[in-house]
């Protein structure tokens, strides 16, 4: 045969077989997985960041589910099909770390405040306080915030997804 011929299926090299024209790229959704990972640390600190800094912060959790899904991509050579649960309940577990993170932030400046010196630790203090149901129902309305902008994350993914599926 000659030099461009592939031996085993008799067709040339340039064209693809019959059926694999259209073959997507494999997605590998554990590594994926883990470069989301590193954008919903990334959105963590950057909403804690941003609400020491005194502003709305429950906007990063729409600049989360963002960064994740791209890098998603990245890592896994392909939009987030197979891996998009996954994914979104990665996003999701991110937002509400984001959200106990700030608190835990407040109960770091709270320490001084409330505590004696010698009494307890300041890791106990914080600890004891973030899942406080008192100290839960005064953020009441940046947890709202928190999960309004994580859905509009999220459902701005699935539009682009059924998008680009069509």
């Amino acid at each position: 045969m000659s030099d461009d011929v592939d031996s085993q299926a008799g067709l040339p090299e340039h064209e693809p077989a019959a059926g694999f024209a259209h073959q997507t790229a494999y997605e590998f959704v554990p590594r994926g997985l883990l470069f989301a990972l590193v954008a919903v640390l990334g959105g963590i600190v950057l909403t804690v960041v941003v609400w020491r800094l005194g502003f709305v912060a429950s906007l990063t959790s729409f600049a989360l589910a963002a960064g994740a899904v791209f890098l998603y991509a990245k890592g896994a050579g392909a939009a987030p099909r197979k891996g998009l649960v996954p994914l979104i309940v990665l996003i999701l577990a991110g937002v509400v770390a984001s959200f106990f993170a700030v608190i835990a932030s407040d109960a770091w400046d709270a320490y001084d405040a409330f505590v004696l010196p010698g009494t307890e630790s300041r890791w106990t203090f914080i600890s004891e306080n973030v899942f406080r149901g008192e100290v839960l129902r005064s953020y009441g309305k940046d947890m709202a915030m928190f999960g309004l902008f994580a859905a509009l994350g999220i459902f701005s993914i699935m539009r682009r997804l059924v998008a680009s599926a069509a």
